[in-house]
């Protein structure tokens, strides 16, 4: 009878430990997934965080060169539009009014007008877009340059505004001239021309002072095959 009592005794407690060590091993793999689980979505986390700041990255960067390059297209489009305003100007102040071909000098002048009124629209949409790209920039140091060309957006809708005015003081002298003969007193008109000759020179000195700023200053980043605006 005690033989029975030591057998079964030993037989529970054999199972007694055999349950134990089951149970403490899935207890331990019980754990240790956990902790694999809690690692896997750590690095999950970390893996989504930096593809978040990647996609970021990547869509400013392209928002940033879209717009830019939007910008310089309508700086250009700005430009040319001046440049033909310009003509229409210079021939009219420089040979048809020492001429006295009034007509002409009409003429050229309502063309330089509307010219003028174009690019001063464009030089104003261009400023809009040089500003809305600094939302899009990624880099602090780009800043600079695109707050440059804010300003010579704005520089150049205004020397385009003060050329509009000029031409349309030279219309009216013409008109006036025109009809009247060279006896007309066009004095008070003179003086509105000239003191808007003088006030786009001083304005035009700015304008070009930023060109000049930006050549020198980002020529090699922005600009390596093409001229600057």
């Amino acid at each position: 009878m005690p033989r029975v009592f030591d057998k079964n005794l030993f037989i529970m407690l054999l199972s007694i430990m055999a349950g134990a060590v089951i149970v403490t091993y899935f207890a331990a793999d019980i754990v240790r997934q956990s902790q694999f689980d809690k690692e896997r979505e750590s690095y999950m986390e970390q893996i989504e965080s930096v593809t978040t700041e990647k996609n970021i990255f990547e869509n400013k960067s392209k928002n940033f060169t879209g717009f830019f390059l939007k910008s310089l297209g309508s700086l250009d489009l700005s430009r040319e539009y001046r440049a033909t305003a310009d003509y229409y100007f210079d021939v009219s102040s420089k040979i048809w009014y020492p001429s006295k071909e009034y007509q002409k000098v009409i003429d050229n002048c309502s063309l330089a007008m509307e010219n003028y009124l174009i690019t001063y629209d464009n030089f104003l949409d261009t400023k809009t877009f040089f500003s809305d790209t600094k939302e899009y920039v990624y880099e602090e140091n780009y800043l600079p340059i695109i707050n440059l060309y804010v300003r010579l957006s704005d520089s150049g809708a205004n020397i385009s505004m003060l050329r509009y005015n000029a031409s349309k003081y030279l219309k009216n002298i013409a008109e006036n001239l025109s009809m009247l003969g060279d006896g007309a007193n066009v004095s008070e008109l003179m003086d509105l021309y000239n003191e808007t000759n003088a006030l786009y020179d001083a304005a035009l000195d700015l304008y070009n002072e930023l060109k000049e700023e930006i050549e020198s200053e980002y020529g090699n980043l922005f600009n390596p095959n093409r001229e600057t605006p």
